[in-house]
């Protein structure tokens, strides 16, 4: 009989714990998120980790296409995605854990054209929005906040990378990048600091992990709680 309870007890606690399990969703996006050796890497995954040894659980994290990415964690339960600004149009989509880190948003040209922008950036961005094609990653932070600043030439990519490419061959005038992506793949590329330069700033923008809205609000709480005693612990 009390081998029968413990049996019994062992399932119910193994099914709990699945059903409350949270299914984490991102993107290879280098260096905040990517596939290194076979091994997801990156500030994203780490912080993600690292909140999930707090609340206790072994996080199970698949690699998607951006787009595809963030309509699983919508419409799914119990899953997440990230690492995803906060945008207001974004707002009303998911249940927000956060923020988890910064980052500082511009536009890159190369020497080329270089002579076309000045110091001011206002009119760097205005300048930006009479050039050909301002590549932005397809359903990203950029295309929205771009998009609310007036531009009207932007160019949505699936594939960054090949993108500061092209940028670099005269396909795009301008690409909407991080300072920390751009630092990266300069290095990765060994591209010269002198060929590309930010010509305008569109902000600073903090990074967050999203839930989707049919998650219960005891496990976004949980995470935000976890989140805050590790900031605690860093200060």
């Amino acid at each position: 009989m009390i081998k029968r309870l413990f049996y019994a007890l062992t399932f119910l606690i193994f099914m709990i714990t699945n059903v409350w399990a949270v299914e984490f969703y991102t993107e290879d996006f280098p260096p905040y998120n990517y596939l290194k050796n076979d091994e997801l890497v990156g500030i994203g995954p780490k912080i993600v980790r690292a909140l999930a040894k707090e609340v206790g659980e072994d996080p199970k994290i698949t690699v998607l296409p951006w787009v595809r990415a963030y309509k699983y964690a919508q419409e799914k339960q119990n899953t997440a995605i990230f690492s995803i600004v906060r945008t207001p149009k974004r707002e009303p989509d998911f249940q927000w854990v956060g923020p988890l880190y910064t980052v500082r948003v511009g536009l890159y040209t190369t020497s080329n054209n270089k002579h076309l922008y000045g110091n001011d950036n206002e009119a760097n961005l205005e300048q930006a929005r009479k050039v050909g094609d301002v590549a932005v990653q397809m359903g990203g932070a950029g295309e929205e906040l771009l998009t609310t600043l007036k531009f009207k030439n932007l160019n949505p990519i699936l594939d960054a990378d090949k993108s500061f490419l092209l940028l670099l061959r005269g396909r795009y005038d301008i690409l909407e990048a991080s300072d920390v992506y751009m630092a990266y793949i300069m290095e990765e590329e060994q591209v010269s600091e002198t060929m590309v330069s930010e010509v305008a700033v569109i902000g600073q923008y903090d990074m967050y992990l999203a839930f989707s809205n049919s998650t219960p609000a005891e496990i976004v709480d949980k995470w935000q709680q976890a989140l805050e005693h590790l900031m605690a612990k860093s200060e």
